[in-house]
């Protein structure tokens, strides 16, 4: 947060900076340059040398500022925090509602495949994400004009697909 407001009150949007001055600005974060890559994450548009080849290694662009993070309200209205809150009362209630017993129940009642699959989650102690949502990270990952570019394409990809081979659809299913 405080780097965000730092970003907003000392550089500006459109201006560049450089690592020496984030660094200089926060002395007492290690991690202060993950932080405010962390940002993208909530819609900020900060560019490095690998997405705009006019920077230097060690510089930054303050492209857009995006969901105003030091504002509890508007983080809890970003997407990222909507799910995980829901994701923690769901899971708190799901806690609480299911006795061993049901829970073997539900076990009981999978495909062998399934069986298989929840077993290696336990093994692990917990659940990978899977491709498709490795997919939708790295979407979201993207500025909002990236992103409408990617959905287009996307977009044209399924159509061409399902052009080619009407029943692909049918056969593969959907994600949950």
């Amino acid at each position: 947060m405080r780097a965000a407001l730092w970003l907003v009150a000392e550089i500006g949007e459109g201006k560049t900076f450089t690592k020496t001055q984030l660094r200089g600005a926060f002395p007492d974060v290690a991690s202060i340059e993950r932080r405010v890559r962390d940002l993208r994450e909530y819609g900020w548009q900060i560019e490095t040398f690998h997405s705009n080849a006019h920077l230097g290694p060690n510089e930054f662009l303050f492209a857009a500022a995006g969901t105003q993070v030091w504002d509890p309200l508007a983080r809890a209205m970003h997407p990222r925090e909507a799910d995980l809150a829901i994701r923690q009362r769901s899971t708190t209630a799901l806690r609480m509602a299911v006795t061993p017993t049901e829970a073997w129940d539900r076990l009981q009642r999978l495909s062998v495949t399934e069986r298989a699959l929840v077993l290696g989650w336990m093994a692990m102690d917990r659940r990978p994400s899977s491709p498709a949502e490795l997919a939708w990270r790295a979407y979201r990952s993207l500025s909002a004009s990236a992103r409408h570019d990617l959905m287009a394409k996307l977009g044209e990809l399924v159509s061409a697909d399902s052009d080619a081979d009407p029943s692909a659809s049918e056969s593969e299913g959907t994600a949950p």
